[in-house]
C-alpha cells in the first residue's frame, strides 16, 4: 500500500501519512510525490477519524464534505483546491458568527464547541497572517493606494483582500482597514 501524499496546511511542505508500527505517522514526502488534493485530503482524514473513534472530526468534516459535495452539484464538476478553500471559510465564518451568538445568549458550553469546529477546519487553510503581519500589509497597502480618509475604503478593501490571498479574514482586515484610515485622517487633521 502506497503512502498517502498530502500538502501540509501550514507551510504548504509535502508529507505523507504511512503507518508505522500500528500507528499512523506522517514523514516528509519523498520526491515526486504527488500531495492529495484537499477533497482527497478530507477523505482520508474522514476515514482515519472514524477508525480513531474522533466523533468530534468526524462530524465536522462529514459536514463539510457536504458543503463540498453540494457547491459541485452546483458547479456540475469537480471543485477545485481554491474553490474548496473558499468554502471551508465560508464554515470558519458561519462557526465565529454562531459562537457570537452562544456568547450573548450566554451558552458559553456551545460557543466552545463552535471553537474546536473552527480549530479542526483552519487544519485545512493556509497559514493565517498574524495581526502585526496584518497591520503592516494594511499599512504597505495604504501607502501603496495613497488612501487617507474612510471614503477611501472602497478602494483599500479590494487591493486588501487580493493581498491577503485568502489568509485573513475579511472583517479583520476591514476592521484594521478602519483603524488605519482612522489613524491617517486624524494625523492629516493635526497636521
Amino acid at each position: 500500500q502506497s503512502p498517502l501524499v498530502c500538502l501540509d496546511s501550514r507551510n504548504r511542505q509535502p508529507f505523507a501519512r504511512v503507518q508505522w508500527l500500528g500507528a499512523i505517522v506522517e514523514v516528509p514526502a519523498s520526491k515526486g510525490s504527488e500531495p492529495l488534493s484537499l477533497t482527497e485530503r478530507l477523505n482520508q482524514d474522514m476515514k482515519s477519524a472514524m477508525r480513531s473513534g474522533d466523533n468530534r472530526r468526524r462530524d465536522v468534516i462529514r459536514y463539510l464534505k457536504a458543503a463540498v459535495t453540494n457547491a459541485a452539484i452546483e458547479k456540475r464538476g469537480d471543485l477545485d483546491d481554491a474553490e474548496v478553500e473558499n468554502i471551508i471559510r465560508t464554515q470558519v465564518k458561519q462557526r465565529r458568527d454562531s459562537i457570537d451568538l452562544f456568547r450573548q445568549g450566554g451558552r458559553d458550553e456551545l460557543a466552545a464547541e463552535e471553537e474546536e469546529q473552527i480549530a479542526i477546519l483552519l487544519e485545512y487553510l493556509p497559514a493565517q497572517l498574524s495581526h502585526d503581519e496584518l497591520v503592516e500589509l494594511v499599512r504597505k497597502t495604504a501607502d501603496e493606494l495613497n488612501v487617507s480618509t474612510a471614503k477611501d475604503m472602497s478602494r483599500l478593501m479590494p487591493a486588501l483582500v487580493e493581498a491577503a490571498a485568502g489568509r485573513a479574514e475579511g472583517r479583520t482586515l476591514s476592521q484594521l482597514a478602519r483603524d488605519e484610515l482612522a489613524r491617517r485622517s486624524s494625523e492629516g487633521a493635526s497636521s
